[in-house]
């Protein structure tokens, strides 16, 4: 199965590269770009693996996994901009590389792009869907902007922010299979499924964020507090009145630095990671019991095994 998924993915990136050849005046060095800044692909495959489990033909589900992946990048791209990060996927951000105005563009032109392959399909659904989830996901981006350095934050809001940003997302992957089938009722079935399952690939990132070397990350460590963002850790790290505590309030007042590495050391010895790791199991859990629904099949492991979430990162 391992081997098949890997020829998926290849194909997924077959027809993403297909795809940016067919954008009217994208210039070759932003069609490479684009082509070298692939990622894991979690999304298409999900999408391929329920797809399969619910007897769709191949074709269909590569070109909506590409799209769903297409959005996914035109997302980074914007947040990239937002963050001011320098790197994504171990390559310098498309707004490092092109300027801040094309990178817009050229996230704007893979939304677009995105929605003329779901429109191939002739179903009406498969947009709205498409148009709903994005619209969730642009707002949770949102949301997050204008809470950033909020040291209050709460639990309840930190999950409303990974729900939009990331789990909308997940939600759309997961459920596009179901509309393919015309089954609305097993369409709300795993959109939530998707939706448990993005909600605890956020948690990890956010973790990964924390507990990962630059190296491993492709991308600076301690991002998320650098950049004002109180993730799941650091929460639980500010109930817990952490040793640090009073000196991520100062940073997130006064934006004046601190010593991260030791605010990072101090977060771990804590046990604020593993009461996120808690939490993401939780979710992955919920996932799982939508999967095991569905009669045995090499698919369904292949979900199933998606969800060690953990080993992806190695935490």
């Amino acid at each position: 199965m391992k081997i098949f998924l890997k020829r998926v993915r290849e194909r997924v990136e077959d027809f993403l590269r297909s795809s940016y050849r067919e954008i009217k005046g994208l210039p070759p060095e932003q069609i490479d770009y684009l082509s070298r800044s692939s990622g894991k692909r979690v999304r298409a495959l999900l999408l391929f693996s329920i797809g399969k489990i619910l007897g769709c033909q191949d074709e269909p589900l590569i070109e909506l996994g590409g799209a769903v992946e297409l959005i996914h990048s035109a997302s980074l791209f914007h947040d990239d901009i937002i963050d001011e990060a320098e790197e994504r996927r171990g390559l310098a951000s498309a707004h490092m590389v092109f300027g801040v105005d094309k990178a817009i563009i050229l996230g704007d032109l893979l939304y677009i792009k995105a929605i003329s392959i779901a429109a191939r399909f002739g179903k009406m659904r498969i947009i709205d869907l498409m148009a709903e989830e994005v619209e969730g996901m642009i707002s949770g981006e949102m949301d997050e902007s204008l809470n950033l350095y909020r040291i209050d934050l709460s639990q309840d809001e930190y999950f409303r922010i990974i729900d939009g940003k990331t789990a909308r997302l997940f939600a759309l992957s997961s459920a596009l299979p179901a509309v393919l089938k015309g089954d609305e009722s097993l369409e709300k079935e795993l959109r939530d499924f998707g939706e448990k399952f993005g909600l605890a690939f956020q948690i990890l990132d956010d973790v990964a964020d924390v507990v990962l070397d630059k190296k491993r990350l492709k991308k600076p460590t301690l991002s998320d507090l650098r950049e004002g963002k109180l993730s799941l850790p650091y929460i639980f790290y500010l109930e817990g009145e952490g040793k640090f505590s009073q000196d991520i309030k100062r940073f997130f007042l006064t934006r004046e630095p601190i010593d991260f590495q030791a605010v990072r050391d101090d977060v771990i010895k804590s046990g604020a990671v593993e009461r996120a790791l808690s939490v993401m199991e939780n979710f992955l859990e919920e996932a799982r019991t939508v999967v095991k629904r569905f009669p045995p099949s090499p698919w369904r492991e292949a979900i199933l095994e998606y969800s060690d979430l953990r080993r992806l990162y190695g935490i």
